[in-house]
């Protein structure tokens, strides 16, 4: 049974790593894809204007998204709905940790009566 316990949490560790790393690296490419566009947005803007009309519009433009990003960030959203505890909440998943926290003790229980 703990191997099994064992075998879950590397597997769970495993899946947490790569998604990890595959959300760090597809965080990279959108920064540097981010780059680019800023590049290429500050080429057209310097030959439709000045250098520093385009470092203004670019820079009111990331200001606003940042702005617009934390406000998000800051909102609460809606209240989740309070509900009432039950006493007995009838789902199986419950019943499982139940049982295995049952199981537990009652190992515990036999563990320290075979010792005296």
């Amino acid at each position: 049974m703990l191997a099994g316990v064992m075998q879950h949490l590397r597997a769970s560790a495993a899946r947490a790593a790569r998604t990890a790393m595959l959300s760090a690296t597809g965080a990279f490419m959108l920064l540097i894809g981010l780059m680019f566009l800023t590049l290429a947005a500050w080429l057209y803007l310097v030959t439709v204007t000045t250098a520093l009309t385009a470092a203004l519009i670019l820079g009111a433009a990331y200001l606003g998204v940042g702005f617009l990003l934390l406000a998000i960030a800051g909102s609460r959203g809606a209240a989740p709905p309070s509900r009432q505890p039950e006493a007995d909440s009838g789902h199986p998943e419950h019943d499982g940790l139940k049982n295995l926290v049952m199981a537990f003790l009652a190992g515990i229980t036999a563990g320290q009566k075979a010792r005296r």
